[in-house]
Formats: structure tokens, sequence, C-alpha cells
């Protein structure tokens, strides 16, 4: 939280404590007003001249001041502490688009650097037809990189918006799983596949696609280095799963639901190891939903995460 954002929250508190203590104080002087002059009519014998003065009048006071006064300061205090939780979701929400940002722009400027780098180089003179093949290349993978993350960004912009259209067929999960796995492989992490060879299952590939996909990449991610991802499917009675399993450190309770928020990712941006965006487990679940299912967090037995989108089974 930055200093600013601080500083809103100790004026806002300020305001609210004044405004209770405010309410309190008056309620103190009106009922201590009401006893003074009952004691005055008393001292000075002028009852008989007030007939509308009866005996326990400041006690009807009092009681008309807990009452009323009560229910309005337990609606100052719920309209308090509503005003309070969106100003800590509207900052928290700044602070998840500031790293977003900075997120964003390292992955931007990382695949446009190198593909400059990789078209300079082919310019210059003494390449053989290999190197400039392998050049190209390399430039052809960053310009990938750059299509990848300008379409994750849409998706996440067309969850935000329920604007995710969906065209169901009848798809072999184990062969598109299988593909995702093969793509997914030949760097430091290995994937395994576990499940059935086939499983026809009614769904949108294109959406489990994404759904595996930024599993894996998030896996891969928060990981140790050179580790096993593994990626299960499994079909039930009434439901099929896809699990993303991996040994990283886990997720921490307090943050086992703010992963699957719009941009969110764990510490400051400016000291996180693994790069990232903050959006892919949010389109993951996003998916999962506007499949029909969801998209869970479980610890691992022995230490690291587990990530199961589970589905129920079409008629």
């Amino acid at each position: 939280m930055t200093r600013e954002h601080r500083r809103t929250i100790l004026v806002f508190g300020a305001l609210a404590v004044y405004m209770v203590l405010q309410s309190i104080w008056w309620a103190y002087l009106l009922i201590r007003k009401d006893r003074e002059l009952e004691s005055l009519i008393e001292a000075f014998q002028l009852r008989p001249q007030y007939p509308g003065a009866v005996e326990g009048h400041a006690r009807k006071t009092l009681l008309m001041v807990l009452g009323e006064g009560g229910v309005f300061l337990v609606l100052v205090l719920i309209a308090i502490v509503l005003t309070y939780r969106t100003i800590r979701r509207e900052l928290s929400l700044a602070r998840a688009q500031r790293n977003f940002l900075l997120a964003v722009t390292h992955e931007l400027r990382t695949p446009i650097a190198s593909a400059k780098l990789q078209l300079q180089t082919m310019d210059r003179d003494g390449l053989n037809i290999e190197q400039r093949g392998e050049l190209l290349h390399q430039a052809v993978d960053d310009l990938d990189r750059l299509g990848a993350l300008t379409e994750k960004v849409l998706t996440a912009l067309r969850s935000a918006e329920g604007r995710i259209p969906l065209q169901e067929t009848l798809v072999d999960l184990a062969g598109l799983l299988g593909d995702r796995v093969a793509k997914a492989s030949g760097g430091p992490h290995a994937v395994h596949y576990t499940g059935p060879t086939h499983a026809m299952i009614r769904t949108d590939p294109l959406a489990v696609t994404s759904i595996v996909d930024n599993l894996v990449e998030n896996a891969i991610k928060y990981g140790p280095r050179e580790g096993v991802v593994e990626l299960e499917l499994m079909i039930l009675t009434d439901r099929w799963e896809i699990q993303v399993c991996d040994r990283g450190t886990g997720v921490a309770p307090e943050e086992r639901e703010r992963i699957f928020t719009l941009f969110h990712r764990g510490g400051p941006e400016e000291t996180r190891g693994a790069t990232g965006t903050g959006l892919g487990l949010y389109i993951a679940r996003q998916l999962a939903r506007r499949l029909g299912g969801d998209l869970y967090y479980r610890d691992r037995a022995g230490g690291g995460s587990i990530f199961a989108a589970s589905f129920p089974l079409s008629a």
C-alpha cells in the first residue's frame, strides 16, 4: 500500500470516528439538558405550572435517544463499513492495475526488443541461408509471443464483460491434452499427461485449450526450475475434471481466492521473480464457469499446488 493510499484510509478513518463520537456527544448533551430542566422544575416547584411535564420525562428522553439515535448510529456505522470496503477494493484494484501495467510493459518490451535484434542481425552481410533462417524463426517466435499476450488481454476484457462466445462440439479431450503437453514440452520443465487415451466430451475446444495452457504456464512459472508439471484428466460418473499439479511453494491461505481475480499477482511487481500479467488464472476460471464448471485451488500432499477445473458431464 502506497503512502497516498494509507493517507486516504487514515483521513477516512478519522472522519468516521469523528461522526460516531459527535453522534454520541449530542445524544449525551440532549439527555443531560433534559435532566437539568427537570431538576430546575423540581427545585422551583414549577411542575403545576407545566402540566405537560410528568414524572420520568428524562427517562423517556433517554429511551427515545437510545432508540432513534441507536438506529441512526447503526445506519451510520453500516454506511462507514460499506464505504471503507469500497475504498479498500478500489485501492486494491488501482494497485493491481499498476502492477499489471508494469508487468505487461515488461512482457511487451522483451519480445519487441528481441525481434528487432533478430531482424537487424539478418541485415548484416556474411550470413548464410541457415543463419538467416534461424534468425527469422526466432523473430517469428517473438512475434507469436506478442500475439499470444494480445489475445490474453483481449480474452480477459471479454471475460470481464461477459462476452466470451462458445461453440461446443464433440472433442477428444485426451488428444487435445496430448497436443498441449507436446507444445509445453521441450523446455527445462517436463509436462506429463495421465488419463484415458480417448475421451469424447461435448465442450468448446478453444476454451479448454486456453484453460489448460494458462494452468500449465502458471505451474511452470511458479514451480521449481527443471521440475515436473503433471496434467491429469479424470472422467467420473457425473463430471469430468482436469488437474494441473506442480511441486512449487504453494499458495498462502489468504491468497487462494485473490489469485483468481483480475490483475492479481502475489507480492510487489518490482521484486517478483516470475514474469506474468496476472491474467492467466482469471481467464481460466472465467472460461471454466462459462462452460458450466469452475476452477479450484487445492493443496498438494508433500508440497505444491493443484489447480482443478471441474465440469458436469453433458446429458
